[in-house]
């Protein structure tokens, strides 16, 4: 059995340059970045609904500039909590680097929010520009000049502090998963490779005793005792394991590929031999 190698960050970001992929997956970012807009939207519209609920006059749709102390605190932890599971989700795509793809998706993110409101202010009729604007506020992020003034604000502050934090905590847990799966897959491994031994050991010792000698001979080494008591054995009440321990001691040839009835149809053939 091959021995696993635990795995590191460096040898992953190694082989992915051998491999010819660069040290960035461009691909997990724009998953991450998806991953954080929609989890975001999910809690925020469950927050919402909570707030309803109970009769708070709390508005989480407002800008940075509008919503206040608790309620800057309260998108800061669901986009922290959000961005995350989208660097998680990031950091495990690309396997390498979590910390890096982490900061991709936060800047991803900004950068999406930002290039498709400009795209809709150049593509939509100025009465429309406002509900949209204002729909993809509600991912976190400002969309208008006016709105990233407020930046500075304990909201601004506790949003983007959020998004950062989750992002690149999310990353590196996410690309930490490998290392942890390779060293629980190493302690398996020896485990496994431990009760073989014991296995093995423990089949050598019954067919040894079985067949009355040390496992060199009948106990004067010259393995002619041992060949007239292995005569004296009942096959069928030893285990594969022991019929094919004493097969190899009889160098049985196709031992290897036979089952144990045909393990035990050519120990008897070969007893019968030796007379």
């Amino acid at each position: 059995m091959a021995t696993t190698a635990v795995e590191h960050s460096k040898t992953r970001s190694d082989l992915a340059q051998l491999a010819g992929t660069g040290p960035v997956s461009p691909i997990s970012i724009l998953a991450g970045v998806l991953v954080g807009y929609s989890t975001f939207a999910l809690l925020l519209g469950g927050a919402i609904a909570v707030l309803h609920h109970r009769g708070s006059k709390l508005d989480l749709t407002e800008s940075w500039g509008h919503i206040g102390t608790r309620g800057g605190l309260l998108v800061g932890l669901l986009l922290f909590v959000s961005y995350l599971w989208a660097g998680y989700v990031a950091g495990r795509m690309a396997w390498r680097r979590g910390i890096l793809h982490g900061i991709g998706v936060f800047v991803g993110s900004i950068l999406v929010v930002g290039a498709v409101a400009l795209l809709v202010r150049s593509l939509t009729k100025p009465k429309d520009v406002k509900a949209v604007t204002d729909a993809l506020r509600l991912f976190g992020i400002p969309t208008t000049r006016d709105e990233w003034r407020h930046v500075g604000s304990f909201a601004g502050v506790a949003s983007l502090g959020g998004m950062l934090l989750g992002s690149v905590l999310g990353g590196f847990l996410g690309e930490h998963w490998f290392t942890k799966l390779s060293r629980r897959a190493q302690a398996a491994e020896v485990d496994v490779r431990e009760r073989l031994a014991a296995t093995n050991t423990g089949t050598r010792s019954r067919a040894t005793e079985r067949s009355g000698g040390n496992g060199h001979g009948n106990g004067n080494g010259n393995g002619r005792g041992r060949r007239s008591r292995i005569k004296e054995i009942d096959l069928d009440e030893l285990s594969k394991e022991e019929l094919y321990e004493m097969a190899q001691e009889m160098d049985i040839p196709g031992r290897s590929q036979m089952t144990k009835e045909e393990l035990k149809e050519a120990l008897s053939s070969a007893m019968q031999l030796q007379g």
